[in-house]
């Protein structure tokens, strides 16, 4: 008897299952789109879009599965041929027990060379042989240890007493017919055992599982290069939660973010800086002594007072304070009092180089920060996964920051100045202080000036996600096909009805249209339908396609009434 067997009928196993997994979700993805064509909760949505939606959570769930299934494979695959080798060196070393005696005529009875493994998993794993008497013919089967094994009578399923039990071979053995009958209760089964047609089955599924891996292994199993491939990616993804997560609580603080905006300077740039702003004070001659460099740098200083007429004290708190004005944006501080002699002052300058150290200078970091594995990070860290994650880590902590802001400015506010930013309403581009931001989204200083002037409501959509409140004036010829040189025309026969934003000096650098004020006009022109590939739903991986389904084509009244308009 061979279990164990070379490495390729496990990989086909193996590859077996996967293709099979993976046909359900394809079937799955079939059955869904199939029903959301005539479902009423989706009656809304166009059949291209159900054939695009459908499709690409059809690749994401095939995605995640291959992944998995190739995450799993070698381990699987080393299970699987471990428990075989146990079971061949089980059945090849054990050696039949000696001097077994018939129950019947007391005779010994010997060994044949049938013998079978017996792996159960309420009991140890053995092999039991089948044994034979000379002398009166019967047979029995015998355990290592000698134990004969006792056969447990079949019982009647309506009296439960013992039933006699008969059989009749056919066509060289092939057909075995099994008579049970109940003496008691007259009760009688028949059964039968067709190897003959078993067999078949059994070649017939050994056939359409060979055709399955020649059609879609290609498709569905991963080499090992896009294996390791899809097991970075799936790796990066899981691992872009905690960087999500870490980024967020960064940015989830207003420390952070008074961190993020200073100015690291090298000693050379400080340098620089400081002669320039004090020499304006009539402060001159400044000169670093080396630095003293730990966790921190210390940099000791001198400089000289051009200003005869000005007295220590005055001279002292008039450096001081320039200092820590000058200072206060950067990544350097001034260490304790300014020393003066003569006109010669000296003091202490603190540099400042890890993220965790310029937090402490500030309020508000209490939290435990997340502490990820530096190995990690490096391995991922061009994994669009991450760099995703840290895009919207960073957002929603800004925005839970902006968001309790709120508490003290229900309306709003204007951003800092150092981020640039794209209005949702005209999407012209400003520095921050010419944004202002609210729950509504982000609008510039015109637009917000509209909005409270009462020209326009204050719109709760996003340019690119305006679709059922109102239109831009670019809109009108992407989206409803009106040539820009037409608008004037429409607008002026009354169809049309815009809101014209004006700057302060009152040009109109943009128009909304408002949907509710437009109804006529959105009869007549009607938003155009994206034309879309009408084929069939295919997932089509590695060069190979499968066809689940078909887009039913669109209502041909309606095309025609869209044609005639």
């Amino acid at each position: 008897m061979d279990y164990l067997q070379n490495e390729q009928n496990y990989i086909d196993r193996y590859d077996l299952l996967t293709i099979k997994e993976c046909l359900k979700i394809v079937e799955m993805f079939e059955d869904i789109y199939q029903k959301g064509l005539t479902s009423k909760e989706f009656k809304g949505i166009s059949k291209q879009d159900k054939y695009s939606n459908t499709t690409k959570l059809m690749y994401w769930q095939l995605w995640l599965t291959q992944a998995q299934e190739y995450k799993s494979k070698k381990e699987t695959l080393k299970k699987w041929m471990d428990a075989d080798r146990i079971k061949q060196e089980k059945y090849d070393s054990a050696v039949e027990p000696q001097s077994i005696y018939c129950p019947s005529c007391k005779a010994i009875m010997q060994a044949t060379e049938t013998k079978h493994l017996e792996d159960y998993t309420d009991q140890p794993m053995r092999v039991i042989f089948l044994f034979r008497c000379t002398k009166c013919k019967k047979q029995e089967w015998v355990y290592e240890n000698g134990q004969i094994r006792q056969s447990k009578p079949d019982l009647c399923p309506k009296c439960n007493r013992e039933i006699e039990v008969k059989h009749t071979k056919a066509k060289q053995g092939k057909i075995i017919t099994w008579t049970r009958k109940c003496k008691f209760c007259g009760y009688t089964e028949t059964e039968v055992d067709d190897f003959e047609m078993n067999h078949k089955e059994y070649q017939q599924k050994e056939q359409a599982d060979k055709e399955l891996l020649e059609k879609y292994r290609t498709a569905f199993c991963l080499t090992d290069e896009q294996g390791e491939k899809y097991l970075f990616e799936l790796e990066a993804m899981e691992y872009a939660k905690l960087v999500h997560d870490e980024t967020k609580q960064k940015y989830d603080n207003s420390a952070y973010q008074q961190v993020s905006r200073l100015k690291k300077l090298t000693i050379v740039e400080l340098e620089k800086r400081l002669t320039d702003i004090l020499g304006k004070a009539n402060y001159v001659k400044l000169s670093f002594s080396a630095p003293e460099i730990g966790q921190f740098i210390f940099v000791p200083f001198t400089l000289q007072d051009a200003e005869a007429s000005r007295r220590e004290n005055i001279s002292v708190s008039t450096l001081e304070k320039l200092l820590k004005n000058e200072l206060g944006n950067t990544n350097w501080r001034l260490m304790d009092n300014v020393s003066y002699r003569l006109g010669v002052l000296s003091g202490r300058l603190k540099g400042y180089e890890r993220e965790e150290d310029l937090l402490k200078l500030y309020e508000g970091k209490k939290e435990q920060p997340i502490a990820l594995d530096p190995e990690k990070r490096m391995k991922y860290s061009t994994s669009s996964w991450v760099k995703l994650a840290q895009m919207r880590g960073e957002q929603e902590g800004i925005d839970a920051v902006r968001k309790r802001r709120l508490e003290k400015e229900p309306d709003g506010f204007f951003l800092d100045a150092d981020g640039y930013y794209n209005c949702g309403i005209c999407y012209e581009g400003h520095y921050g202080n010419e944004i202002w931001w609210n729950l509504e989204g982000i609008r510039c200083a015109d637009c917000w000036r509209n909005i409270k002037e009462g020209v326009i409501p204050q719109l709760k959509k996003h340019l690119f996600d305006n679709e059922d409140e109102w239109i831009s004036h670019s809109q009108l010829n992407s989206r409803h096909n009106i040539h820009p040189s037409s608008v004037k025309k429409i607008r002026r026969e009354g169809l049309l009805h815009g809101r014209d934003l004006r700057r302060t000096n009152g040009s109109v650098y943009e128009t909304i249209y408002l949907l509710s004020e437009n109804r006529e006009f959105l009869k007549k022109y009607p938003r155009v339908k994206k034309n879309e590939n009408k084929t069939i739903l295919t997932l089509n991986i590695s060069g190979h396609v499968a066809q689940i389904g078909e887009i039913p084509p669109e209502d041909d009244k309606q095309a025609s009434k869209s044609k005639s308009k």
